[in-house]
């Protein structure tokens, strides 16, 4: 039986204060993408997907989403087969896939 991998990861996304609204919209639309907060160009996201590469794909979308300037990861944390949450040390993020700015 395959492993069972549960990922959850946070971003602060810059934009241009004008574009928090359109960029925001763009994010929720996407499966696994929520957006949390957005106040003058930044916008809280979280990312949540089932193993490490669909994480760097949605990484990616918002590295991707137009009229996004940056996007910065703040905390993952992971689990497996019904194992606690392990949360991720920033540093280490970049190991995982996930493309540090």
């Amino acid at each position: 039986m395959p492993e069972i991998e549960y990922h959850v990861s946070s971003f602060v996304v810059r934009v241009r204060p004008q574009d928090g609204p359109s960029v925001s919209g763009a994010i929720q639309s996407v499966a696994g993408l929520e957006v949390h907060a957005e106040e003058e160009g930044k916008l809280i996201v979280t990312a949540e997907a089932g193993n490490v590469s669909e994480l760097a794909r949605l990484s990616a979308v918002l590295e991707e989403t137009d009229k996004v300037i940056s996007v910065a990861p703040i905390y993952h944390e992971f689990s497996s087969d019904g194992e606690s949450a392990t949360p991720v040390p920033p540093d280490e993020l970049q190991s995982t896939g996930v493309k540090l700015q």
